[in-house]
């Protein structure tokens, strides 16, 4: 008795028609992964990692996350303002910190002085960061300029800059370069030390004085920014011109 493969294999038809949709099986995934990567308008299809040639790579940033917060601090007193970030699933460039305030005010017969909002990263409890080219500390700046700010940027992907650029080799290779590795997941804290300053008498004698003017401290604002980005490698297109 005939087996039911010998049946679909009896005729020379059904012979070609087996070796048509075996190679057709092999074929198609070869070229989604490898001859669709390129197309005329330069879009991308999915796959086509190991593809080398030229590229044009572009970056598409966005805030995933926010927040903000102020406390009231005195001289010499320490603060720990706290933010966490657990999402996973997003490829993260950097993180800026910002640190804000303006003067109070003194009551005093001298001119008043902007206070100094000592900033200092606790990045301990963070997955990971980038060392170099990451601002992970700062000041308020000139007693004479108030309100005052500073922004600290604490990046995630080794020489992200967010600039555009063309560049040759393996599409799947560039795409690696630009991912955040899991980096900056965890509980960030950046440590506020504030440093009053009060107006004084610019004659002789101690410094702060009796004749000095009297601080109450200052509201210390802390933002945070949580930055994003999307990557795109796309063919370089060359443009003839007849």
């Amino acid at each position: 008795m005939d087996t039911i493969i010998d049946k679909w294999f009896s005729t020379r038809d059904q012979k070609i028609t087996w070796s048509i949709s075996v190679a057709f099986f092999i074929l198609f995934p070869l070229y989604f992964a490898n001859i669709a990567s390129f197309l005329p308008d330069g879009a991308m299809v999915s796959g086509g990692a190991s593809v080398s040639g030229d590229w044009e790579v572009t970056f598409e940033e966005s805030d995933v996350a926010t927040s903000e917060s102020t406390e009231t601090l005195m001289d010499g007193e320490e603060f720990e303002f706290e933010f966490t970030f657990d999402e996973p699933g997003l490829n993260l460039a950097y993180v800026e910190v910002t640190v804000w305030h303006d003067e109070k005010g003194e009551q005093g017969q001298w001119p008043e002085q902007c206070d100094n909002a000592v900033g200092e990263m606790d990045m301990s409890e963070v997955s990971g960061y980038v060392e170099s080219g990451s601002t992970t500390s700062g000041e308020s700046g000139p007693p004479n300029e108030c309100p005052t700010s500073y922004t600290m940027v604490i990046l995630l992907i080794e020489n992200y800059t967010g600039d555009s650029y063309e560049t040759s080799g393996s599409k799947g290779a560039i795409q690696n370069m630009w991912t955040d590795g899991g980096n900056g997941r965890g509980e960030w804290v950046c440590v506020i030390t504030l440093e009053t300053r009060s107006g004084d008498n610019p004659g002789p004698g101690p410094s702060p004085g009796p004749t000095s003017n009297n601080e109450d401290g200052e509201d210390i604002t802390v933002t945070w920014r949580v930055v994003g980005v999307e990557v795109s490698v796309t063919p370089v297109v060359e443009v003839s011109v007849s």
